[in-house]
């Protein structure tokens, strides 16, 4: 369990150093999507990667 020190640490860390995105997705309309993520091992890595390759390819497209 951690100690109260730790708890404030971790919280101070969060708040400074990362941002929250959410995205809701409804049961029946997005279910495909619902279905892929929930077989992924790491959601976060995934939405990330996609990310980054879509910046990439607007990258390459500018230039």
């Amino acid at each position: 369990m951690a100690t109260p020190a730790q708890t404030k640490a971790t919280v101070k860390y969060i708040k400074d150093k990362t941002r929250t995105y959410v995205i809701r997705c409804h049961k029946v309309n997005d279910a495909d999507i619902i279905g892929y993520l929930a077989e992924q091992p790491n959601v976060s890595g995934l939405i990330k990667s996609l990310i980054r390759e879509k910046i990439g390819e607007e990258n390459q497209n500018c230039q």
